[in-house]
């Protein structure tokens, strides 16, 4: 690499005389000097100069992960679970547990939290019940719905405008399975 060939390089990234000498720690004068042609650059110093300003790999994209789209779920009355893959869509956080997956939601019990045709990401390794916390439940019929956990007594709560929709109440009526716990919601804006 010659004087010019540093120079060039040095303009293109924005660099001047001086931060040349404080990356070989010489004077500036020295950095001058060469640039005269009155002093040459020493083999080791050189070497700094390429490794400096050798051509910088572009930072690698982040890769996109996807989660699954597996079907839908009611968000009103419980309704047949319908489980058909219609591809993925990126996941909104890297944060989000391996085997998420996401449905769409179907009715308006839930809607003041998620609109109908909206999305949900579901954790199904998150089974454990906390008030407060959203979950998709499975009834011994192979019914589902998504609804918000209260205790004393356990139900499923809607969270709606409609007031039609009422708490179901756990264990009246037949077992249930916790299919995971609702963690990420999107809509269309």
């Amino acid at each position: 690499m010659n004087i010019e060939e540093i120079r060039r390089r040095m303009i293109e990234r924005g660099y001047r005389q001086a931060d040349l000498a404080r990356r070989l720690g010489l004077a500036p004068n020295k950095i001058t000097k060469a640039f005269k042609g009155e002093r040459r650059f020493t083999a080791q110093e050189m070497d700094e100069i390429r490794e400096w300003l050798a051509p910088k790999e572009p930072p690698a994209a982040p890769q996109l992960r996807s989660i699954p789209i597996i079907g839908q779920v009611a968000a009103g009355y419980w309704r047949e679970a319908v489980q058909q893959a219609s591809g993925g869509m990126p996941a909104p956080d890297p944060s989000i547990p391996p085997n998420a997956f996401a449905i769409r939601v179907a009715g308006d019990s839930m809607d003041l939290l998620v609109e109908d045709g909206s999305m949900i990401v579901v954790d199904p390794d998150d089974k454990e019940l906390f008030p407060g916390r959203y979950y998709v439940v499975l009834n011994d019929d192979g019914e589902a719905t998504f609804k918000r956990f209260e205790h004393d007594p356990a139900r499923l709560v809607p969270c709606s405008t409609n007031p039609a929709y009422e708490p179901i109440v756990l264990g009246l009526g037949g077992a249930f399975t916790i299919v995971g716990r609702v963690i990420w919601r999107a809509a269309r804006m």
